[in-house]
């Protein structure tokens, strides 16, 4: 998901009065974000430093620019929310070894990220951020090697934006999510590494300009643990409320549908799979027209239920159950039904959103299907078949989501 240049400004400390040279770093790390959990970013920093500086000079703030990959599956993540931009800010640390084993500098370097436009299709992109490292930090003191080591980054104060520009809620983080990052193991740490020769002032006086003290707030380290699921490939876990209504078109009728959903989806392919509950319910029917009817209706899945989301927020799905009648009631005189009375083949379902479906919050579903004939339901079965059995039935229903 972008880290969008999250290092932007890092840590272009050097110059004084010596030419510089273009160094560059490039480190791979694993992010988790909202949705998307962990996935890999990798980010290229570079600057022009000096190769040289003097004791007694300071060090001011220079140019850096960042070039962040992000992958097709964080494009594919935001694009399901509905974002269609991303912005915020990226703190990184930095350790700069101070030359004579004087100690180290610790500081954070807060940077902010530039808008970035989100492919759709969904594919993988690069996040372009430049910014200044922070000046005036540093004066050098004594000779020798100085080194600057980017240590870890954060992303927060992040919003993704929809097409009207509006932030996308992503709860529980509300409009801004924060994204830690760990950096992959071996990776390289050293953006540059200075010479400081000895100055025109005298070295057993002090600089007249001490250096500033480093921050009150040492670096966030980054974290020594590697995460708990694999980056890139893990399924993202999205639970449901179901709420809605079925119509029966031969019974003349409808019931009430109550349950929830489970599911696990892939956001490198766009698609899921899920568990499907639903409720035990009662039908009201009204069979040749004037018999008042009522059945009790019970759901057999018969495996998982699949479908896609795209980045339209399109959603499409496929379930398979048995529908059981427990029993079979005409002015409240049972006629049929029983343990072993179901449809004689799994009802097949489609179902599709209305309008967009949001992941964080939920949608509508609508869908046609038909209910096969029934088989076990006693003496009556065929006549209690022919008053529910055929196709033209609805399901009208309205998913929310829950933590």
């Amino acid at each position: 998901m972008a880290a969008a240049g999250l290092v932007t400004g890092l840590v272009g400390l050097g110059g004084g009065t010596a030419s510089a040279d273009p160094v560059k770093l490039t480190q791979k790390y694993t992010c988790k974000f909202p949705i998307i959990n962990n996935d890999p970013i990798e980010v290229e920093i570079s600057a022009d430093m000096p190769a040289t500086m003097k004791v007694g000079e300071t060090v001011p703030e220079y140019d850096i620019k960042a070039v962040t990959k992000v992958s097709q599956r964080a494009a594919q993540g935001l694009g399901v929310l509905g974002a269609v931009t991303l912005e915020g800010k990226a703190t990184a640390d930095v350790n700069v070894t101070l030359p004579g084993g004087t100690g180290n500098l610790p500081i954070k370097v807060v940077n902010t990220v530039a808008k970035a436009n989100i492919p759709n299709p969904a594919a993988a992109f690069d996040v372009i951020a430049s910014g200044k490292s922070p000046g005036g930090l540093l004066t050098w003191e004594k000779e020798g090697t100085a080194k600057f080591d980017v240590k870890g980054i954060k992303l927060h104060n992040m919003i993704a934006r929809d097409a009207d520009g509006k932030p996308v809620q992503l709860p529980p983080n509300g409009d801004e999510f924060t994204a830690d990052c760990t950096m992959d193991a071996g990776q390289p740490t050293t953006l540059h590494t200075m010479t400081i020769g000895g100055g025109s002032t005298d070295p057993t006086d002090p600089p007249t300009d001490p250096p500033t003290d480093p921050p009150t707030d040492p670096p966030t380290d980054p974290p020594t643990d590697p995460p708990t699921d694999p980056p890139g490939d893990d399924p993202v876990k999205l639970n449901f409320d179901i709420k809605g209504t079925s119509a029966i078109k031969a019974a003349n009728g409808s019931t009430p549908l109550v349950g929830g959903i489970d599911t696990r989806y892939d956001l490198s392919k766009g698609t899921f799979d899920a568990d499907l509950k639903l409720n035990p319910t009662k039908g009201q029917f009204t069979i040749m027209g004037f018999l008042p009817t009522t059945a009790d209706i019970a759901f057999e899945q018969t495996g998982k239920t699949t479908g896609t989301l795209d980045t339209a927020g399109a959603l499409k799905s496929q379930s398979e159950m048995y529908v059981k009648l427990g029993s079979v009631n005409v002015f409240g005189i049972p006629i049929g039904g029983g343990p072993d009375c179901k449809t004689g083949t799994p009802a097949k379902i489609d179902l599709a959103s209305e309008g967009r479906f949001q992941p964080y919050k939920g949608g509508k579903l609508k869908g046609t299907y038909t209910l096969p004939g029934l088989k076990g339901c006693g003496g009556l079965n065929d006549m209690i078949s022919a008053f529910t059995a055929g196709p033209g039935n609805t399901i009208d229903m309205d998913l929310t989501y829950k933590q």
